[in-house]
């Protein structure tokens, strides 16, 4: 019985010294270099266009009939266009976090009107339009390698006219708007310096007054003054160009 035992422990010694000679003979196993993780740390400048909508009302001020002031001159009418620009930024990643701040300047022709209803003139119609629009916002993201998931918020700023139409006369009135501005996005990296991204933002620019002094026509009618609300929703589409 000993002996048997003996026999078979020379035999396993055997085994794993040949084994480990094969593995000497075959050298060392080759691995890979571990890929290299994506770092959105840099400065961008990129180009985006997409939709833009919203809705606008008309209230009176007052002016020139006290007893009119507070009254809706027309029903919250949408306001729909188009926009194109370009935006520049400053991302740092920390872990899997990625913070930064982006800016963005857009021409757009968004724009819509209603008629005007009583007790002021149904025949006139009032129309509020958007020529550009600038956001100014902080962004907070948390990454995936190559994706990256943010939500972003700060200022906006808006370029608007307001022109209002009757029988009579027409009468314009134009000025730059101070809003907030809030939204989400997704951004990819498709190359090691160039990301495709997709955002939602939504702006609101409270309410302005326009057309102040009222205007009377030489044939008579008057344009009143009026405060002017105006919101937009942005679905846009864009390309970033990352240099470090």
């Amino acid at each position: 019985m000993n002996k048997v035992v003996l026999a078979c422990g020379l035999a396993m010694l055997c085994v794993a010294a040949s084994g480990t000679a094969m593995a000497a003979d075959l050298g060392p196993v080759y691995k890979g270099p571990a890929p290299i993780a994506y770092s959105w740390t840099g400065c961008y400048l990129g180009i985006e266009g997409g939709a833009n909508w919203g809705q606008s009302r008309h209230i009176s001020a007052g002016l020139p009939n006290p007893a009119n002031a507070g009254l809706p001159i027309d029903n919250t009418f949408d306001l729909s266009g188009a926009l194109v620009g370009g935006t520049v930024g400053c991302s740092y990643q920390i872990s899997g976090w990625v913070i930064g701040i982006e800016n963005d300047a857009s021409w757009t022709n968004k724009r819509g009107s209603a008629n005007d209803i009583p007790p002021f003139n149904v025949a006139a119609v009032s129309r509020t339009s958007e020529k550009w629009i600038d956001t100014l916002r902080g962004r907070l993201g948390f990454t995936w390698h190559r994706a990256l998931l943010y939500g972003t918020g700060g200022a906006a700023f808006a370029g608007t006219s307001v022109r209002v139409c009757s029988p009579f006369l027409c009468v314009s009135d134009s000025q730059s708007r101070v809003g907030w501005v809030a939204g989400v996005g997704l951004e990819y990296a498709v190359w090691e310096n160039v990301s495709l991204k997709v955002e939602y933002l939504h702006a609101d620019f409270g309410t302005e007054r326009y057309i102040d002094p009222p205007v009377t026509g030489p044939r008579g009618g008057t344009i009143v003054t009026r405060d002017v609300s105006l919101t937009d929703d942005i679905v846009r589409v864009g390309v970033n160009w990352r240099f470090y």
